[in-house]
């Protein structure tokens, strides 16, 4: 089942002053940047051993990371959480009852991303994910 946090993804309205102010706290360099056109995002991440932390901001006025930052403004934007088995995980949670976005159903193969619904979290959306 669940084995620990992967990563945390913070949604900030300025990637650069964000990067700067992390940067000092964590006494470390970003360790490397990426942009998703298609999700209309840009991302730089700060790893560590065994977790990172993934800074988001909108490339634009689309997407999801625009509306989130529209809606409730900069903070935690997802947590993604460790399992050791995504079918078997899968299969509790959906016997549980829990709500999942981006479940395939029973007996298909995952093809995307999977998450919990934050009605199930607190209002957290929480990614699963295996390595």
């Amino acid at each position: 089942m669940f084995k620990g946090v992967d990563h945390v993804v913070v949604a900030v309205k300025d990637l650069e002053a964000s990067i700067g102010r992390y940067e000092a706290m964590y006494g470390a360099s970003v360790s490397d940047r990426s942009e998703s056109a298609a999700a209309g995002m840009t991302m730089a991440f700060f790893r560590f051993p065994d977790s990172y932390i993934e800074l988001v901001s909108n490339l634009g006025n689309e997407g999801p990371i625009a509306k989130r930052l529209e809606e409730r403004g900069e903070g935690v934007h997802l947590i993604a959480m460790k399992v050791d088995d995504l079918e078997k995980t899968l299969a509790e949670l959906r016997a549980k009852g829990v709500r999942l976005v981006g479940d395939p159903g029973p007996g298909n193969p995952v093809r995307g991303q999977v998450f919990v619904h934050p009605s199930h979290t607190g209002g957290v959306l929480t990614q699963i994910v295996q390595r």
